[in-house]
């Protein structure tokens, strides 16, 4: 999303080191602040909160160290997971929100003499158990990138040594939708639904490939990680029997998209919604190559759950970026539909060319540029076809 390319063009490091791997005193002792900030060029988009930090960073030798900050939930004086929306900032097994950026190799003595920006939570990504007003505890850990810290919903071992320095902040939020606490009957049922959808996705082809069913599995395993033991058992059972009753409907012809997406139309909410897009983006992307019929049927879900259709163009860019082939035609390739004039391919491959380039360009040697580069060819070849 643009959210994500946002939050890193802001999040700036500028390190002091000291040559000689004593430190300067006169930066003094690491701490943070929240700053008030907004997206957008114009800062017309959601606002979301800077975490700046300066000082010197406690080392007592050099090390690759980065920042990991998780959100918790204190309303009521106990501290619960805040889950995500977007697996860019979730945990690795979990649902939990966690944000990662890496400083780099720090020795002795290195550390912020400025103000800089380390990291950024957008509070409309962010799902905690009740709606209304919320008091939120940021944690931020300063952790070696070579040795991490187990961190499982937002929480770690005491006295882990692996953690190398930890403090908070506090902000507190309004949310008008309901907490995934509030919501768990209708969300449940929706990612049943999403399984599914997401199953109809790996079928267009007329078969389900292995690594397209790991990708369902996993998607589950991580939807349930955030809840009790019988919790989970419970929803592991309805999202297999949800995952297998698609996949008996849609070999025998079966399965409605309609009818999936009309069901989540009426109980999900738009976090949901995404998630079963990105779901989608994801069992498409798990074989390396890129399926038109499955492209096809992932935009008809995007529009029937009235989604934004740039930035779900904008998450199937992040997705594709690994694809290294594609199956049907460049028309379809390039998502351009069969009832388009030649005004508006034309306008639409200027759009796509300026995302493809604009990526290229901030993607390092390897096979992910190779693959944009790839891209950016079908285009000028679809340009030359359409003048």
């Amino acid at each position: 999303m643009e959210w994500l390319a946002l939050i890193a063009i802001y999040v700036v490091l500028k390190l002091l080191f000291s040559g000689g791997g004593s430190a300067d005193p006169s930066i003094g002792a690491l701490e943070l602040r929240f700053t008030d900030a907004q997206l957008g060029e114009d800062n017309d988009g959601p606002p979301f909160k800077a975490i700046e930090a300066k000082g010197l960073i406690p080392l007592t030798k050099t090390r690759r160290v980065g920042f990991v900050t998780s959100v918790l939930d204190n309303t009521d004086d106990e501290t619960v997971p805040v889950i995500c929306a977007l697996d860019t900032y979730q945990e690795p097994e979990t649902t939990a929100f966690q944000d990662e950026t890496e400083i780099g190799e720090v020795s002795l003595g290195g550390g912020f003499p400025e103000w800089v920006c380390i990291s950024g939570i957008i509070p409309e990504l962010l799902k905690p158990p009740y709606g209304g007003r919320r008091k939120f505890i940021a944690v931020v850990r300063l952790v070696d990138l070579d040795d991490k810290p187990k961190i499982t919903l937002g929480c770690h071992e005491p006295d882990d040594p692996r953690i190398l320095w930890m403090s908070t902040l506090v902000f507190e939020h309004t949310f008008a939708e309901k907490g995934y606490a509030e919501a768990a009957k209708h969300r449940d049922e929706a990612r049943g639904l999403s399984v599914q959808i997401g199953m109809a996705v790996a079928m267009a082809d007329g078969s389900l490939d292995d690594k397209e069913g790991e990708i369902l599995k996993e998607w589950i395993t991580k939807m349930i990680s955030p809840f009790s033991d019988d919790k989970r058992e419970e929803l592991k059972n309805l999202y297999n029997k949800s995952m297998t009753r698609a996949y008996e409907s849609a070999k025998s012809g079966d399965l409605s998209f309609s009818d999936l997406t009309e069901k989540l139309n009426e109980i999900a909410e738009k976090s949901t919604k995404y998630e079963t897009v990105e779901l989608c983006f994801d069992v498409m992307a798990a074989d390396g190559v890129l399926h038109a019929e499955e492209m096809r049927v992932i935009r008809k879900v995007a529009e029937a759950l009235d989604l934004d259709l740039d930035e779900i163009e904008k998450m199937q860019d992040q997705k594709i970026i690994g694809i290294k082939s594609y199956e049907g035609t460049l028309e379809e390739a390039l998502g351009i539909e069969p009832d388009w004039g030649t005004e508006r391919i034309k306008k639409h491959l200027t759009a796509v060319f300026q995302r493809w380039n604009n990526r290229l360009n901030t993607l390092p040697e390897g096979e992910e540029r190779d693959n944009a580069q790839r891209m950016l060819d079908l285009i000028s070849e679809a340009r030359t076809k359409y003048g």
